[in-house]
């Protein structure tokens, strides 16, 4: 019997600890921006809190604006989520909560639109290292969820913003009028979902 017991026990703690093993906040941000610059929506939505809707509206709008623009568009907006480099500078855990700050290079669209607007030669000024960047600094909240770390809050991330550099993008791309549809779209889009429809 004591012998059941010890091999229950230690069942019990292999258990208990592969239950509570869990990828860090660190990793669970790379693992979220890696998919977000590589267009896989579903996977970061992974890495989210059921409690946020401001990081989940910001990915749903960024796959609206996909699938109502242009291919010509599409694509640079791929380029430059492609562009974007990320480094981890500092993480601190205080029981079920951390913070990730980290160090982005993003490419400055704005002045290369101004330069071309051709996809090919954006991604050519990509490859050579010839795009224009601009360093941002940033910050992850997590919060432990069902045992997994879960971003909860991305700071100044919002589907407004996102909207804006969509439109600002199409203006520079596709003309004012162009532009000027999408950005009614968008706002359809946007106000139906805050209605729940």
């Amino acid at each position: 019997m004591r012998k059941f017991i010890s091999i229950l026990f230690i069942a019990m703690l292999v258990f208990t600890g592969v239950s509570h093993a869990q990828e860090s906040p660190r990793v669970v941000v790379e693992k979220y921006l890696a998919a977000v610059r590589s267009n896989d929506y579903d996977r970061a939505y992974s890495f989210i809190s059921k409690t946020d809707t401001t990081i989940i509206n910001w990915l749903e709008l960024i796959q609206y604006v996909k699938k109502i623009t242009p291919l010509k568009l599409t694509e640079i907006i791929d380029l430059a989520h492609n562009a974007v480099r990320q480094e981890i500078v500092s993480t601190s855990v205080g029981g079920n909560t951390a913070l990730v700050k980290i160090h982005s290079s993003i490419p400055d669209m704005a002045e290369t639109l101004r330069v071309t607007q051709n996809p090919e030669d954006i991604r050519s000024l990509l490859d050579r290292g010839g795009l224009s960047m601009k360093e941002r600094f940033g910050e992850c909240t997590l919060v432990v969820e069902d045992g997994d770390w879960k971003i909860s809050r991305v700071k100044d991330i919002s589907s407004d913003q996102a909207a804006e550099i969509a439109t600002d993008f199409a203006e520079l791309v596709l003309g004012k009028d162009e532009a000027k549809r999408i950005s009614q779209k968008i706002d359809e889009f946007m106000k139906k979902r805050d209605k729940g429809v």
